[in-house]
């Protein structure tokens, strides 16, 4: 009886820890994850998206980029067409964007991005924003510089290693090398939408996507993604892209 219960114990303490490391591996933006419910009664990893908004987590997560919300919000809204999705503003200034999937798909973040609008008077290095960012997130699996940026714009493509092995294998697999990127592509990456990102990075693509602009070394504007397209799908056509 003693060992059947200790066995039991020792089930439920490896499943806490496996759901713990679940919620620690995650990339997060601005402490949000992909796969984050809308719905607050479907909570991912013990966390809801309103507990996130509130704080109520703390402000110690790994791979987590761009700080986190609680008292940092200054304004937020859901609209619900053409698809659900959440715009928030940042006190610093610094917009937030949440996209989610469709209701068969349980609404889930397929999409999150954070915008660092143009700053006119910069401080900030903007060698020490990218090291922040592989800091959380690791080495990029693909990088390049726009070539008619003249150095301006570092763009860096992180592939989420949360995923199965098998779908790793397929992304990476997919993923570009930066060589083999057109000129047209690389220069107007930046501005790509979803189906761009299909096309260029591949439709199954799942990760991060950071663009970092800079004026002699100052960070004056910053674009980070968090995107799984194959979420994306059940709201978008990613097909015929240009």
């Amino acid at each position: 009886m003693k060992r059947k219960l200790f066995a039991t114990l020792g089930m439920i303490a490896v499943l806490i820890a496996a759901r713990a490391a679940c919620a620690a591996d995650r990339m997060r933006l601005v402490s949000i994850p992909l796969d984050m419910p809308l719905d607050d009664s479907k909570a991912l990893d013990d966390q809801a998206l309103e507990g996130l908004y509130q704080g109520d987590y703390g402000t110690s997560m790994a791979h987590n980029v761009g700080g986190y919300l609680g008292d940092n919000v200054k304004s937020s809204g859901i609209v619900d067409s053409p698809y659900s999705h959440i715009d928030t503003v940042l006190k610093d200034g610094r917009k937030l964007q949440l996209w989610f999937s469709s209701a068969d798909d349980g609404r889930a973040t397929f999409g999150i991005r954070l915008e660092t609008p143009y700053i006119e008077k910069p401080t900030r290095d903007c060698k020490q924003a990218i090291a922040e960012i592989e800091s959380a997130w690791g080495k990029p699996d693909l990088e390049f510089t726009p070539p008619d940026g003249q150095g301006a714009q570092q763009i860096e493509v992180f592939v989420d290693r949360t995923m199965p092995r098998d779908r790793v294998a397929t992304v990476m697999a997919r993923l570009p090398r930066a060589g083999s990127l057109s000129p047209g592509d690389m220069n107007h990456f930046w501005e790509s939408d979803l189906r761009d990102y299909a096309r260029i990075l591949g439709d199954e693509f799942r990760g991060a996507i950071a663009i970092v602009n800079n004026q002699k070394g100052k960070l004056v504007g910053e674009q980070i993604l968090l995107i799984d397209l194959i979420r994306a799908k059940t709201v978008f056509n990613l097909s015929g892209s240009k």
